[in-house]
């Protein structure tokens, strides 16, 4: 499989459907949490409680894996992806606005909740209670079970960018 290949089915997946679950680890802890994301190249943005167990961790772990997949009947029909990468806090207003615009395009009823006036300039003073962040991600892994059980096809992202070739495994 060529690198436009992959990075085709991969963009395709993350178009299709509409929720990740995150996987996160603090002092030998894990935790998961499903979220709607929206996507930004291979960046999955998405919005969060700031009192949530999973935003409490990145302040401190922000290493985090992530899957999507869709429900499937047999095992050999089984088509995911899994996910490795950094959650960042998104804070400028350039980037508040830009992934914002991005999301509500996706989910145009979730503008309803943030229509409260001036929810930039409070995320940006870090007065509201919802952060919006970035899922960056470094490894995602393409798994297609109609392959063969367990086969994955990965690639290597750098930047936003996907780098070297697709390795099957």
């Amino acid at each position: 499989m060529t690198s436009e290949e992959l990075e085709k089915i991969v963009i395709d997946f993350m178009d299709h459907f509409n929720t990740m679950v995150l996987a996160c680890c603090q002092d030998g802890e894990p935790w998961s949490a499903p979220v709607y994301y929206a996507r930004q190249g291979f960046d999955l943005i998405f919005f969060s409680s700031r009192k949530s167990l999973h935003s409490r961790i990145f302040l401190q772990n922000p290493r985090v894996a992530a899957s999507i997949c869709g429900h499937y009947e047999r095992w050999q029909d089984i088509k995911g992806l899994q996910l490795s990468g950094n959650v960042q806090a998104l804070t400028t207003v350039t980037s508040l606005a830009r992934a914002a615009n991005i999301y509500f395009r996706r989910y145009p009823f979730a503008s309803d909740f943030f229509s409260k006036a001036g929810f930039l300039s409070d995320a940006l003073a870090k007065e509201t209670r919802i952060i919006l962040y970035a899922f960056r991600s470094e490894t995602i892994h393409y798994l297609e079970n109609s392959a063969g059980f367990g086969v994955r096809w990965k690639l290597e992202i750098e930047d936003g960018h996907s780098v070297g070739l697709p390795v099957k495994s």
